[in-house]
């Protein structure tokens, strides 16, 4: 907890969008109005600190993934970089523990 706030650790494990924290709200402080919405707008981002990015074989952010939504371009002369698709990432943070080098973040 954040000065008494909840707080989602994603190195303990991601988000699977259950409604289970919502539920046992007591005060409805975290409304779920929609259950087919996702609750936040975050989403991965890859620092540069990864591992592809300084020339080492790593594609273990990837397999995590439900949606697919990090993929690996590859490129002459180095190992595949990896690419957050926007527009598939749901933020759920499956990424962010299995990154040996804590490159990833959901914001």
């Amino acid at each position: 907890m954040v000065r008494g706030y909840p707080e989602v650790d994603f190195k303990r494990g991601e988000c699977t969008f259950c409604g289970a924290c919502a539920a046992s709200c007591k005060d409805g402080a975290l409304p779920r109005a929609d259950a087919q919405a996702l609750p936040w707008k975050t989403k991965a981002r890859i620092a540069e600190n990864c591992l592809a990015r300084r020339g080492v074989e790593c594609r273990v952010c990837g397999d995590p993934c439900a949606v697919a939504a990090i993929r690996f371009s590859p490129r002459l002369g180095g190992p595949p970089m990896p690419e957050v698709d926007e527009g598939s990432c749901t933020g759920c943070g499956a990424c962010v523990a299995p990154c040996p080098v804590a490159a990833i973040s959901i914001t």
